[in-house]
């Protein structure tokens, strides 16, 4: 079946592009995810369920400071 498929097509290397493509942002997307720099932000966000409340905050340069409120 896929022998007749790929018979009648020019451009046959278009298959292994996409799956090189594929894979490659794969594999961007899950080291962007796993960094150690976000380490922090995920281990607040598992902290999530148990709190009580939590207060994010931010300053002018972006950064996030969390606090629990009483």
């Amino acid at each position: 079946m896929w022998r007749q498929f790929y018979a009648g097509m020019d451009m046959t290397h278009l298959p292994l592009f996409t799956l090189i493509l594929f894979f490659a942002v794969f594999t961007g997307v899950t080291a962007w995810v796993f960094l150690a720099r976000r380490r922090q932000d995920y281990d607040v966000i598992s902290r999530l369920p148990l709190a009580e409340t939590v207060a994010v905050t931010s300053d002018s340069r972006g950064a996030r400071d969390h606090h629990e409120r009483e």
